[in-house]
């Protein structure tokens, strides 16, 4: 039984401060919506978008940046890539020699990769992506051909140069001590909301159907998730609190009826047609 719906939320110190869900079955194609759905409705975005790299491409890396923010988002292989194996592996593209002169790679049998032409490719959403397409000069006879290509011909790469210069930004960023330990924090902020949902109130499928039903169960269930936070905070907040203190809850609370407001003002029932 596959899920119907796609859930997406948006946290900060456990809390969800906004929500929506999608039919794409990938959370790659929500990210963007998800993001405009915040702005319109819920509150301005922050200085640091932070997500799992189930959110990492080329496409949301740039939407990120035009919105002049910046993305904490690894990529699918951003993990493999920082492992000794692959940094010594001869046969990745990454750990060739590159001649900038003459735009050519060396292999590991000492032939020439050289640049051949470009390849431009749109995904389903007609974002397009530009590839420098190399060929290997002659992988006949080559020793290590069973270890470096499956190709029948000569082995070709399709190198994205935007796409690695993104990869790169991301690394650096998260390589600082302050961004690194921004993202860090990101598994025990959404996370447990997730865990809670699930775990304590056992909601693990919606009782309703219709995209507009699901909205509003959700947005209960997340609010009831909420509530139960606060209170557990308030249990251990000390008798002595200062006026910070207080400001903080009297924000914690317009949050939540901030937050029941939008819920309620969802459509029990879909608009007929």
């Amino acid at each position: 039984l596959k899920a119907g719906y796609n859930v997406q939320i948006a946290t900060e110190g456990q809390y969800t401060l906004a929500y929506d869900v999608f039919p794409n079955p990938t959370d790659t194609r929500t990210f963007i919506p998800f993001l405009d759905n915040i702005e319109d409705r819920y509150f301005k975005l922050p200085k640091y978008i932070v997500a799992d790299a189930g959110y990492g491409s080329e496409q949301n890396y740039s939407n990120v940046l035009h919105r002049e923010k910046m993305p904490l988002i690894t990529y699918n292989t951003y993990r493999k890539e920082k492992k000794k194996k692959y940094k010594t592996n001869p046969f990745h593209v990454s750990n060739w020699e590159y001649d900038s002169d003459g735009d050519f790679f060396t292999c590991p049998n000492g032939k020439k990769v050289a640049f051949q032409y470009l390849s431009n490719r749109k995904d389903k959403t007609e974002f397009k992506r530009t590839f420098r397409v190399y060929e290997c000069e002659d992988c006949s006879g080559c020793p290590l051909r069973d270890q470096c290509t499956k190709a029948k011909e000569n082995r070709k790469i399709y190198y994205n140069a935007h796409w690695e210069q993104q990869k790169e930004y991301i690394r650096e960023q998260l390589s600082k001590e302050e961004t690194g330990e921004i993202y860090g924090k990101r598994k025990i902020d959404v996370e447990p909301v997730f865990g809670f949902l699930k775990a304590n109130l056992r909601f693990t499928r919606m009782s309703v159907r219709g995209k507009s039903k699901v909205e509003n169960e959700l947005g209960f269930a997340l609010m009831a998730v909420n509530i139960r936070k606060y209170t557990a905070t308030m249990q251990h907040t000390s008798p002595n609190s200062n006026k910070k203190d207080s400001s903080y809850h009297f924000l914690i609370t317009g949050i939540f009826f901030t937050y029941l407001r939008l819920v309620m003002s969802q459509p029990l029932f879909p608009y007929p047609s």
